[in-house]
């Protein structure tokens, strides 16, 4: 690799990186492309020679956001407990949105006016959660969860954890441990959806 391409590619890497560090300090809105040149310590075209525009720098904020949560969510599906393997990815899902609540809100709430994701973008989001529609696809095939179109079970799955999680963040909720409430809620989730709930219970 050339020097040429190679310093190219620190200074991307130096302002995505200072892009984060904004995007944790002052949320979406605090995303201005002057601020992410200074943090990085180069001039403003820097961001727009490497990234096109704002947008640009959004996609790869986000492409980086699912990257992180697909890997957060990947749990090896266990043929012996499926659900066990489902409880730990959605877990995972509420403990990464936890550790990054500004990149979560970016994923998921989409807060800048006029910001559409790009098609790469949404393919990633897809594949992370296509990680939760294999654990599921497990559950059915070894009996676990009753038949049904696994995409779509995983989808009540997802929303349910979403939901709770969404709620967690912007603290709308009536009670004090979150934690326990959680995990109940994705128990009582996957009682619902289990070939044997009574044996799935606990």
């Amino acid at each position: 690799m050339s020097r040429g391409r190679t310093s190219a590619l620190v200074v991307r890497e130096a302002l995505l990186r200072a892009a984060r560090e904004l995007l944790d300090e002052r949320g979406p809105a605090g995303l201005a492309i002057r601020d992410i040149a200074a943090r990085a310590g180069v001039a403003p075209m820097g961001v727009y020679n490497r990234f096109g525009s704002k947008d640009g720098i959004l996609n790869a904020l986000l492409e980086e956001g699912f990257a992180e949560l697909a890997a957060a969510v990947t749990v090896r599906p266990d043929v012996a407990d499926p659900l066990g393997a489902i409880t730990t990815g959605m877990g995972n899902y509420r403990a990464f949105a936890l550790a990054n609540p500004a990149m979560y809100r970016l994923m998921f709430d989409l807060p800048i006016a006029g910001f559409e994701p790009s098609p790469e973008v949404r393919m990633m989001a897809l594949a992370a959660f296509e990680r939760l529609i294999d654990a599921v696809q497990v559950g059915i095939a070894t009996g676990h969860l009753r038949p049904g179109d696994p995409e779509e079970i995983a989808q009540r799955v997802w929303a349910g954890c979403h939901g709770a999680t969404s709620l967690e963040l912007r603290g709308i909720a009536f009670i004090t441990d979150y934690d326990t409430h959680y995990a109940a809620l994705v128990r009582t989730l996957l009682r619902g959806l289990a070939t044997h709930p009574d044996s799935e219970s606990e």
